[in-house]
């Protein structure tokens, strides 16, 4: 495959892989810390890739980040676009494949060109609001112990989703600013995995760990290897709390139906291939549950979460049930166990809610 490179990509030295997987080390050393964005572009530029660069220059920072879009082989519509978007904003650098490399052998390609010392990988169906990308950068650079570091979200399967009553974007971003700005400064939480529609990463993390795995092909499951990986590299999975996307959510494979089935059952076999049965597959109301029980665990510790961020929660456990009435009531019994322990700590929250 040969790549067509327009914008300011310059003929910087790019890190090839390694037979591993692994990346060699730069050696090189940065005077000033950059953050490289790294958006991955296919098809539907106006309702995709086109929000979403618009989203990040309305950020003061903006021309400050080290912006790359990777485009997997849209449609000549899309690559007009991208073009345009190109003059419209100077500093961002495109990437253009000849050949739909997925998810992870896009955000490869754009990783490997990176010039950050901090990578955020994003999806195209994301808005970011402003100060969103200062918040989980400056958080990764400052704590070593984390790997991968993720926002909260209106649509994500593990402990980054959040509740948000509207459907309209902006009416659900000014919920999730509102969430996100509860309590600005408070440490991230752990998570299990982290949904790669938004993830931070440091280069150290990056070179130590390797690429994504392309053999998870057009998408699904890759991000779940990623975070297991990382794990197994000593490093932890995080939460920030204080930051906020909002994703639409598998804007290019709500089309594929079958073909997206089989799919998943293809990727969740690899990923059970390489890292053995014992891996756990919690549900996002488990997720929600765990992050409940963290805000307990806070609680008893004379830490209690902001009161917003726990009624939002509480929400969101009782808003995503599940369907089988078995399955329906021992959730429900488990998110009333953990309101009386709230309770019984602090009463004030559940009287207000």
């Amino acid at each position: 495959m040969q790549d067509k490179r327009v914008g300011q990509l310059d003929g910087g030295r790019s890190s090839a892989p390694t037979r591993n997987g692994t990346v060699p080390r730069s050696g090189s050393t940065r005077e000033n810390v950059v953050t490289s964005v790294i958006v991955l572009s296919y098809n539907k530029f106006a309702e995709t890739t086109g929000r979403c660069l618009d989203s990040l220059a309305d950020d003061p920072a903006f021309s400050s980040w080290d912006v790359v879009v990777v485009d997997n082989a849209s449609d000549q519509k899309t690559r007009s676009s991208l073009a345009a978007a190109a003059e419209k904003y100077p500093s961002l650098r495109l990437i253009l494949s000849e050949t739909n490399r997925g998810f992870a052998g896009g955000m490869n390609l754009g990783m490997r060109q990176a010039r950050g010392d901090v990578f955020i990988l994003l999806n195209s169906d994301t808005i970011v609001p402003p100060g969103t990308i200062a918040r989980i950068a400056d958080t990764i650079r400052a704590r070593p112990e984390i790997g991968l570091l993720g926002p909260v979200s209106n649509a994500a399967g593990n402990e980054q989703g959040i509740f948000t009553r509207s459907t309209r974007p902006q009416d659900a971003i000014a919920e999730g600013i509102e969430f996100a700005n509860a309590a600005h400064g408070r440490p991230p939480i752990p998570a299990y995995r982290l949904d790669f529609c938004c993830v931070a990463l440091r280069r150290d993390a990056y070179e130590s760990v390797g690429e994504l795995d392309e053999n998870f092909g057009r998408g699904y499951y890759e991000d779940f290897d990623y975070s297991l990986r990382v794990r197994n590299a000593g490093l932890d999975l995080a939460i920030l709390e204080d930051a906020f996307i909002y994703h639409q959510g598998s804007a290019s494979f709500k089309e594929l139906g079958k073909e997206t089935r089989n799919l998943i059952a293809r990727n969740k076999a690899l990923l059970l291939e390489k890292h053995g049965k014992g891996i756990k597959f919690p549900h996002s109301q488990d997720a929600n549950l765990s992050v409940l029980n963290q805000y307990l665990r806070m609680s008893q510790a004379g830490q209690p979460p902001p009161q917003y961020r726990l009624l939002n929660r509480l929400a969101l456990a009782k808003a995503d049930r599940p369907r089988s009435w078995w399955k329906r009531w021992r959730h429900d019994r488990r998110v009333a166990q953990v309101e009386q322990s709230l309770q019984n700590l602090d009463p004030g929250p559940a009287r207000r809610q």
